[in-house]
């Protein structure tokens, strides 16, 4: 056997283990309580729509500061969640063990991706390094210890980048449909459009983008207009919520936890980093991941997920950067 092939042979049988082990290590997650985490209230908002109540309404009973659960997303994770409940999962028990499993297949899906898409580069040992640290590293089991849809939600803008150049209008599905479980790829998705070869090219990739998020949200918007406007952009204008903030106040110390000049310092790095991004031509990896970092650095609501969603993308950069010595493909 030539040696390029036993070596690649080698790292298949490793990444199968890992696979195993990574199934182990998540067994426990099947008995975690997560009662009252981000989950238990959109599988509420689910139970709402599955008995005919919107469930963005109930913003418009709040102040537009203090965070009582609204649903702030679009509306795909909480049709899912209805879905479930319509199938049988009425009680959250039973939603739970089954959404566990529907989010399983994505982090699987997830980590083999990042092995073989080093493998398809002859990086197969950077592909298993990939693998092994989305797999065991604290933020890919945290999120999938509270049971939330980070995995779903990557997998999907992780392939939306990987197909940006070869079909465009899948990548723009798969980008809407990560948007419309969790909205954290408009950040790069700037970067995207403005760096297409013309403006009309830039307006239909938009379009194939946007296409799945609004046939979702019309019926919403269409149903309470004020209720749905106020939930997606509760974000924007929300106090300061944190797992961190005890160490790493950053600008609130001098601006308070609220208000307009904490949200104008964002503003102000993303329009640098957009027109850096896009004037450099980077690496579209690298650019996916420095959007998440930024967000890590200047949003006045950090949560401990957040992490997780540059951790891929770091990696994926990581195996284009490599130096490592392609294997050939022998057959």
């Amino acid at each position: 056997m030539p040696e390029g092939k036993k070596y690649r042979n080698i790292t298949l049988v490793a990444f199968f283990a890992i696979i195993l082990l990574a199934l182990y290590v998540r067994l426990p997650g099947f008995y975690m309580e997560t009662e009252g985490r981000d989950t238990y209230f959109a599988w509420m908002d689910g139970k709402r729509i599955a008995t005919g109540v919107n469930p963005y309404e109930r913003i418009t009973q709040g102040d537009m500061i203090h965070n009582e659960k609204y649903p702030t997303r679009l509306p795909l994770v909480y049709l899912i969640a209805a879905l479930f409940i319509k199938l049988g999962a009425a009680k959250f028990e039973t939603f739970i063990y089954f959404w566990r499993i529907f989010i399983l297949i994505f982090d699987l899906t997830l980590g083999t991706f990042l092995f073989n898409y080093g493998r398809e580069r002859g990086k197969d040992f950077v592909g298993l390094l990939a693998a092994f640290v989305w797999f065991f590293s604290r933020w890919g089991l945290y999120v999938w210890e509270i049971g939330n849809s980070e995995a779903f939600v990557i997998l999907m803008m992780v392939l939306a980048l990987y197909y940006w150049d070869r079909k465009p209008f899948l990548a723009g599905l798969l980008f809407g449909i990560s948007l419309s479980m969790k909205h954290f790829g408009v950040l790069f998705l700037p970067v995207l459009i403005c760096g297409s070869r013309d403006l009309k090219e830039g307006l239909r990739r938009l379009g194939y983008v946007l296409l799945i998020p609004a046939a979702l949200s019309l019926p919403f918007f269409v149903w309470h207009p004020e209720g749905f406007v106020k939930s997606i952009f509760f974000n924007v204008v929300r106090g300061s919520s944190s797992h961190l903030f005890e160490d790493s106040r950053s600008l609130m110390i001098l601006f308070g936890e609220s208000g307009i000049i904490l949200r104008l310092f964002e503003v102000v790095v993303y329009l640098l980093f957009w027109v850096a991004a896009v004037r450099g031509k980077w690496n579209r990896w690298l650019g996916a991941a420095l959007a998440f970092f930024i967000f890590l650095g200047f949003n006045p609501v950090l949560f401990t997920q957040y992490f997780s969603w540059m951790v891929p993308f770091i990696l994926l950069y990581l195996i284009d950067v490599s130096r490592e010595e392609k294997i050939a493909n022998y057959k």
